[in-house]
């Protein structure tokens, strides 16, 4: 006995929104279900797009993520045009306007919702941008190209503690700050041991652990076992991570404006 065939229509597809690549068709319907599972990460999107709230959020749809979206209009100096944050662990923020609004939207989230943490994605991150979006704190920089493969691992990152950056941006960022004079972080003589106060201080320099082992007359196998107990001491995983945190601890001075001006 032949069976009947039965087609399935196509699903009809979402507008896609300019420059973020969608997640893949039928994404519409699984998108507005929020997961019931416990220990689901609580994600709050910010955008004056739909397109692109659609798009971030379909490439958020999956259980470990219970996502909510909010549409912002960026005001001339404003932080947004919205009546109330809601409750979120990590905020995703299109930085698609004036930086003076996105830094006046990013210090609300950090007033209204001080636990939360902070992924801003854009077209691309030029350095007068990028920079002091990363002298704010903010650990996650996202370009939309790259947003439909790492969105999901970045949120996850940012909301751990890590850092989701660029590494060309990164880089640029660390070669810059280690021309500055640095601060001791607070507390740091109490974690580290004269010992690891100086591979301490190696790192943040940037160095190798050939070059530490050079400096400090050590064997590399020696370095590279206080190198691991100064990252597990500060909680971090990476050097680049070690850096930005001895940045960050330092008190944020805006630099001087020209004479004359």
């Amino acid at each position: 006995m032949a069976r009947k065939s039965t087609k399935r229509k196509p699903a009809g597809r979402r507008p896609k929104a300019p420059r973020v690549a969608a997640a893949g068709g039928g994404k519409g319907e699984a998108a507005a279900r929020k997961p019931e599972a416990s220990g689901t990460l609580t994600v709050c999107l910010l955008s004056p797009h739909p397109f692109v709230l659609d798009n971030l959020r379909a490439l958020l749809d999956r259980p470990k993520f219970r996502v909510q979206a909010e549409h912002v209009e960026f005001l001339p100096g404003q932080g947004g045009a919205l009546p109330a944050l809601p409750a979120a662990q990590v905020f995703v923020l299109d930085a698609n306007g004036p930086l003076r609004a996105v830094v006046a939207l990013i210090s609300r989230v950090r007033n209204e919702q001080p636990g939360s943490r902070v992924v801003v994605v854009s077209e691309e991150f030029a350095e007068e941008v990028a920079f002091p979006l990363m002298r704010l704190g903010i650990r996650g920089l996202l370009r939309y190209a790259d947003a439909t493969t790492q969105l999901a691992a970045a949120v996850l990152s940012v909301n751990a503690g890590g850092y989701w950056v660029p590494r060309l941006l990164l880089s640029r960022f660390v070669f810059g700050i280690l021309d500055q004079p640095r601060l001791p972080v607070p507390g740091e003589a109490r974690k580290l041991s004269p010992r690891e106060l100086q591979v301490h201080e190696a790192l943040v320099e940037n160095l190798s652990n050939k070059e530490i082992a050079s400096r400090l007359n050590l064997s590399e196998r020696t370095v590279k076992f206080h190198v691991s107990n100064v990252l597990a001491k500060h909680r971090v995983r990476r050097r680049a991570d070690l850096i930005l945190q001895n940045y960050h601890a330092r008190p944020f001075a805006p630099p001087e404006k020209p004479s004359g001006e």
